[in-house]
């Protein structure tokens, strides 16, 4: 029993490990244990349980094992507030919050069914039952683990917006360079592993004298949605490319540029402060989540000629292709760690013949015979002033993906509690 599609609410990760599948390998439970003794990580016994009340076995079980794994996240890097308060020598206030921040590794499914019809004292039970779940769960401290990831790692769906630049009159030395930029970006996400992603095509108009900031325009936003399926959108402006030369001093520099001028000479640049700002906004809630911004001064000889186009051997062999190279891995290294333990979700986009279609990619890491948790939405959406706060949802059913195109997957039914429909969400647990 692996643990793909589990979700947990409370804060905790899940990386797919041999461990995880210790019961279709045939190992024993002292075999996974010793194995993850020599590794460091804890493991230990848990229970969870869930009632059968108006849902099947099925969900109920899955649900069993969302709740041992939330016990099990409380065993380790556990941070516990609490809120007192006394008034007139009697305790009116007292509520504690539970914040885990275990990283579950693996677990291996132990014994599992409903409880006992009768409690300690032989005495039939009233109301439904529970399904109860016996699990080893191992926690572990390794690097890359997600503190925060629930289910399955997926690769979220990733597009990257055309770059725009507010004063293009400062890179009129640079040839290919707002598409050259999207395109060096491409080429470092795939370098770098991440396979789930595409590029926007087009330009982006850009209004002058007006601070350049993402539209987070709803109908744009849904737009990008549609047409790339994407979840994130990384967006770049490039802010700044001024450069100056040395006009004034003793300086050998200085003196030298003075005497081009008094001949019509023309006086190249030899300083250059570059600076890109970055924006990752989540496309499915319509949010921005995550801004940075990173800057250089390139030094000597910053002219860089219209023959060495953005992203060629030559551009990067110039002092200011130097300091974009710079600019660009830590613009791509800090967007995909951002990306790295943010939880997969989608949409359902169409019901045919029982079948169901999840707006998924096979480049997500997705597999036939995955599960899939569906969420309903509980009431409308929650508005305050006309701003849209967003909406809560529940679990109501479980899919499981039978087909992976290109673009989209296609599952089946496996348990619901509620009528799966166009629009509820789909995320790995």
């Amino acid at each position: 029993m692996s643990c793909k599609g589990l979700n947990i609410s409370i804060v905790l990760c899940l990386s797919l490990v041999s461990s995880a599948m210790a019961a279709d390998a045939g190992l024993m439970p002292g075999e996974v244990e010793n194995s993850a003794a020599l590794s460091g990580d804890q493991c230990f016994d848990i229970k969870g349980s869930a009632s059968t009340e108006n849902v099947d076995q099925t969900f109920a079980r899955k649900m069993a094992i969302r709740d041992a794994l939330k016990q099990a996240s409380m065993k380790s890097n556990l941070s516990i507030k609490t809120d007192q308060s006394v008034e007139n020598y009697q305790l009116k206030l007292d509520s504690a919050r539970f914040t885990s921040a275990s990283k579950i590794k693996s677990f291996t499914v132990i014994k599992e069914g409903m409880e006992d019809a009768e409690d300690m004292y032989g005495q039939t039970k009233q109301g439904a039952l529970n399904y109860e779940v016996f699990l080893k769960v191992c926690l572990s401290e390794e690097r890359g683990i997600c503190p925060n990831l629930p289910g399955n790692q997926y690769q979220n769906r990733l597009a990257v917006a055309p770059v725009v630049m507010p004063y293009p009159q400062q890179a009129g030395d640079v040839a290919n360079l707002l598409s050259g930029y999207q395109l060096e970006l491409e080429r470092r996400i795939k370098n770098q592993g991440y396979k789930n992603f595409t590029l926007v095509k087009g330009a982006v108009d850009v209004q002058p004298n007006i601070q350049v900031t993402p539209n987070m325009d709803s109908e744009a936003l849904a737009s990008y949605r549609d047409q790339t399926g994407a979840q994130y959108l990384l967006m770049t402006v490039i802010r700044s490319m001024a450069s100056e030369t040395a006009k004034k001093g003793y300086s050998l520099e200085a003196v030298e540029n003075t005497m081009k001028r008094l001949y019509g000479l023309n006086v190249a640049p030899s300083k250059r402060y570059l600076e890109i700002e970055w924006f990752l906004v989540d496309l499915i809630d319509k949010k921005l989540v995550h801004q940075s911004r990173s800057n250089l001064m390139a030094e000597g000889k910053v002219y860089v000629g219209r023959d060495k186009v953005f992203g060629s051997s030559g551009f990067f062999a110039t002092e200011t292709g130097k300091a974009f190279d710079a600019l660009l891995e830590k613009q791509v290294t800090d967007s995909l760690d951002y990306l790295h333990c943010k939880p997969f979700q989608t949409e359902v986009i169409d019901v045919r013949n029982n079948e169901y279609i999840v707006y998924l990619n096979e480049d997500s890491g997705a597999k036939v015979g995955d599960d899939l948790a569906v969420y309903h939405r509980v009431g409308r959406p929650v508005s305050f002033n006309g701003i849209d706060l967003g909406s809560d949802y529940e679990p109501g059913a479980f899919l499981k993906i039978k087909r992976v195109l290109p673009k989209f997957a296609i599952a089946e039914l496996t348990v619901s509690k509620q009528v799966v429909q166009i629009g509820d969400r789909v995320k790995t647990w």
